[in-house]
């Protein structure tokens, strides 16, 4: 496998997403990389205020995590769906357990509620396999020939 096979992505799908299934919801994700230039854009913009502080160490915990919970609600995550009687919807359940519009607000609230699935969501969204050419070109192969 040469380098391009390894390294080369699908453009198109780091703008335009993944869908992660979770069983009963879904959530379309863009690449966390630089294939997304609005993740690029946001980020900076977002982080530069802080720039000094993330060097030295000296940017909290919190402060990071609410950084990036904003950054990834503005510019990786494209959709939420929850599964509610056999039919996708879109939306998010909250803690109470009712479904609320997908906002940006309600993306937030999420993944500071749910750090286990915030770590997940930021590590499949710059997992290179997700988004690279060569295996998409596999998959589309292997689901033509059964």
């Amino acid at each position: 496998m040469g380098m391009y096979d390894v390294f080369e992505t699908d453009t198109n799908l780091e703008t335009a997403g993944i869908i992660v299934d979770y069983g009963d919801f879904r959530v379309r994700i863009a690449s966390a990389g630089q294939g997304n230039k609005s993740y690029v854009r946001y980020a900076e913009k977002k982080l530069k205020p802080v720039r000094k502080a993330m060097d030295v160490g000296a940017l909290s915990n919190e402060r990071s995590q609410a950084l990036m919970a904003d950054i990834y609600a503005e510019t990786v995550i494209l959709g939420w769906e929850v599964l509610k009687d056999d039919e996708w919807v879109s939306g998010i359940e909250n803690s109470k357990g009712e479904i609320v519009d997908f906002t940006k607000e309600s993306v937030v609230s999420a993944l500071r509620d749910l750090p286990r699935l915030f770590l997940d969501i930021q590590e499949q969204a710059m997992l290179l396999s997700n988004f690279r050419k060569a295996d998409l070109e596999e998959e589309g192969k292997n689901s033509q020939s059964s």
